[in-house]
């Protein structure tokens, strides 16, 4: 017998979540089966969700995934609302972040829209292994190792209730329940980073070690809690040189750490504004400019904004263009 196990998961998991719950549905295996656990815990505990697709405009069949996706939250029970990007085309450089980057946009969009409290997304613990091995490839901090099991965006809790599921699992959901969804030729793409991967190192990676998948997920967990215990420590030592305006007495709070050090306070810094944290290159180049003592005046900028000294307290400054 085949344990239908995400939806024994789902509904005591969506008892507390705040409504209108949405689920991002590509169309693909894996979110045609969340949307479909979370119909039917849905139809049990009273509420509907949305599907809300994003459609790339990359392939040419787009337009009719996004119509099948339609279709199915209908069959579902579900709300559906979509919206196409502009812009993207397959032979674009850094083309897989470019389109994360304007589907995380897109999704946002429509759950200001719609007024969504909570997105489900249907990454699972294959995707995070695989997302492992890609950040540790790029040199990564501990903080952006894994991905998150939730966070906030724009009001909105964007959760993976699946980070934790062998993506077998959710294959063996889908067949017992007779699930069809579409097949994006994409995904074979070894020229893609993750698709090679997914395809060719993990593979090797399972041969050498069996374990490999609960180890990475281990990995993850082990990894976000040291970023999140760093950072909480490093506001607290923050806390005493924070003035009005949210401005920092830079020296006095960086003043007899080492360089690592520094480099803490400084992400722990601009995560308090709101910015994302840059990467190491740029953040040395930051930590240069910002202590060389030349007086009062602009230093350096990231993420739409300036950083600029005031009477020896720096602040930052939003760029408008």
């Amino acid at each position: 017998m085949i344990l239908s196990m995400p939806t024994l998961y789902l509904p005591a998991l969506l008892k507390g979540l705040s409504s209108p719950i949405a689920v991002a549905c590509s169309g693909g295996l894996d979110s045609t089966a969340l949307l479909h656990a979370a119909c039917a815990a849905g139809v049990a505990q009273g509420f509907k969700p949305i599907a809300l697709h994003i459609d790339h405009g990359i392939h040419p069949d787009s337009i009719a995934w996004a119509a099948q996706v339609q279709a199915t939250a209908r069959q579902y029970g579900a709300g559906f609302a979509s919206e196409r990007v502009c812009g993207l085309t397959g032979d674009m450089p850094s083309l897989e972040n470019a389109a994360r980057n304007a589907r995380h946009a897109a999704l946002a969009r429509l759950c200001v829209e719609h007024g969504i409290k909570t997105l489900l997304l249907a990454h699972h613990a294959n995707d995070q292994a695989e997302t492992v091995l890609l950040n540790l490839l790029r040199g990564s901090g501990l903080g952006g190792v894994g991905m998150p099991q939730s966070r906030q965006v724009s009001g909105t809790t964007w959760l993976r209730p699946w980070l934790h599921l062998p993506r077998s699992d959710i294959e063996a959901y889908a067949a017992q329940q007779g699930l069809k969804w579409v097949e994006d030729p994409s995904n074979t793409d070894q020229t893609l980073r993750r698709n090679a991967v997914r395809h060719t190192l993990w593979p090797v990676v399972q041969e050498v070690e069996p374990r490999a998948l609960p180890s990475l997920l281990r990995f993850a967990s082990i990894a976000q809690e040291a970023a999140t215990t760093e950072h909480a420590l490093a506001l607290q030592c923050l806390q005493a040189h924070i003035k009005q305006d949210n401005g920092l007495d830079w020296h006095a709070a960086s003043k007899g750490h080492a360089p690592a050090v520094q480099a803490t306070l400084l992400r722990a810094w601009l995560g308090f504004l709101g910015c994302k944290p840059p990467s190491q290159a740029r953040l040395v180049a930051m930590l240069a400019q910002l202590n060389a003592r030349t007086g009062d005046g602009l230093r350096c900028s990231h993420e739409g904004r300036a950083f600029e000294y005031r009477a020896r307290v720096l602040f930052a400054i939003t760029i408008t263009l």
